[in-house]
């Protein structure tokens, strides 16, 4: 899959940047999602950065959770503006929803893994908390995408 992901990525104008060593996903992270499929460490854990042309489309791999929170979770918190019930159902959601691809040209969208039913979901702002299922999991999202059925596009 890695080797047909990196010709694809190639054929379509993205970079993917593949590392010797692969690396290892942050604690922290870890520690806040707990049940990401192997599947994807498998997958990102051979990539430094994955970015279309543009670069304002891109997979989050190991290097995007050294430093940042869930971005589309912070955003919606501060819309929240205080309302606890709120805040309470952002968190709830984004607990077990781990982004895996990230949009910010022509509107914030993502997709993500459901990590109760390891279905593949894509939500866009402002309402990131209602998503749509694209894929019923890890492996049929990537063919997806090698295929042309799902486009990575902004």
């Amino acid at each position: 899959m890695i080797d047909r992901f990196v010709e694809w990525a190639g054929n379509e104008g993205w970079k993917a940047e593949k590392i010797d060593e692969p690396i290892t996903f942050p604690e922290k992270a870890v520690a806040r999602y707990g049940n990401i499929p192997k599947e994807w460490f498998e997958f990102i854990k051979h990539f430094k950065d994955i970015t279309n042309p543009t670069e304002d489309l891109f997979f989050l791999t190991c290097n995007y959770f050294v430093d940042n929170s869930s971005w589309f979770e912070d955003i919606s918190l501060e819309a929240a503006d205080g309302d606890e019930e709120w805040i309470g159902e952002i968190k709830s959601f984004w607990d077990k929803t781990f982004p895996i691809i990230m949009g910010v040209g022509g509107g914030y969208h993502y997709y993500a893994i459901d990590l109760e039913t390891n279905k593949i979901v894509e939500g866009w702002e402002p309402e990131f908390e209602y998503p749509t299922e694209v894929a019923d999991n890890l492996n049929e999202f990537l063919e997806k995408i090698l295929s042309g059925e799902i486009k990575l596009v902004i």
